[in-house]
């Protein structure tokens, strides 16, 4: 489960095998249901599909795998104690879940170190920190166009200010902006499309990395509604993790190249 560690949440379709399998070992009355289950080579099967699940879900919930291989009962030469062996085990992973003790929320990642980036403007670089835990925390609760729109104004902020930095070298670049009259555009005013391609022209972001940082501006843009409607997007948890990787890959290459 990328993004971090997985929750309860996740679990759920683990809850509901055990809830259909529990239908089957055991009868209305509570009762084992060795009819069903004619030998113990029957119940060893379904005891093995139990042990699986359990092994593809390991660390998000108590060891019950560890339990069951050690219990004796499942050794004992009767199906009927098997099959309560099993359904105790289905039961109290059953409640567990469906208490839910063991949520654990995803990781958020703390943000690099910004500090090389946007040293002259300390109140700018609070902003991007809070920016880049709000993405994550966004994207963690399903919001994605607003994580997708936050993952935008990180990387049109650090660009904001690495052309700060560099003024000058901004405004020789061949992709500057101008006016219609051929004047220069002031740096607060670029837009996010030409702050990308001057970093890659002065070699901040690599020429790979601009095509990948114009795809998340690109997306960034349903922030205004008409852009939304227009262009018909439907951000998902992988555009998500699409447009983190893009993010993170850029800001490398800004850390790297800032003096």
């Amino acid at each position: 489960m990328e993004g971090g560690r997985a929750g309860v949440g996740d679990l759920k379709p683990v809850q509901v095998f055990l809830q259909n399998l529990l239908a089957e070992l055991v009868l209305p009355n509570g009762a084992a249901n060795t009819e069903r289950f004619s030998s113990l080579r029957h119940v060893d099967a379904k005891a093995r599909e139990v042990r699986t699940v359990l092994e593809s879900v390991a660390g998000q919930m108590p060891d019950f795998l560890s339990q069951m291989n050690a219990d004796p009962d499942f050794k004992a030469n009767s199906r009927r104690i098997r099959l309560e062996a099993l359904a105790n085990y289905c039961r109290s992973v059953v409640r567990f879940i469906d208490s839910g003790i063991g949520r654990v929320e995803k990781l958020i990642t703390k943000p690099p170190d910004l500090t090389r980036l946007v040293g002259a403007m300390p109140d700018l670089k609070q902003i991007l920190e809070g920016r880049w835990t709000e993405s994550q925390t966004c994207q963690n609760a399903g919001a994605y166009v607003a994580a997708v729109v936050m993952m935008g104004s990180v990387l049109e902020g650090l660009l904001l200010a690495i052309g700060n930095n560099n003024r000058p070298q901004c405004y020789r670049a061949a992709r500057a902006p101008k006016t219609k009259d051929s004047k220069q555009v002031h740096l607060e005013d670029w837009s996010l499309n030409s702050l990308i391609d001057v970093a890659v022209e002065l070699g901040w972001i690599k020429t790979d990395r601009g095509q990948f940082s114009h795809a998340l501006r690109q997306s960034r843009n349903v922030v205004h509604p008409w852009e939304h409607m227009a262009t018909r997007a439907d951000f998902d948890e992988a555009t998500c993790r699409t447009c983190w990787h893009v993010l993170n890959a850029a800001v490398d290459d800004l850390i790297r190249a800032a003096p």
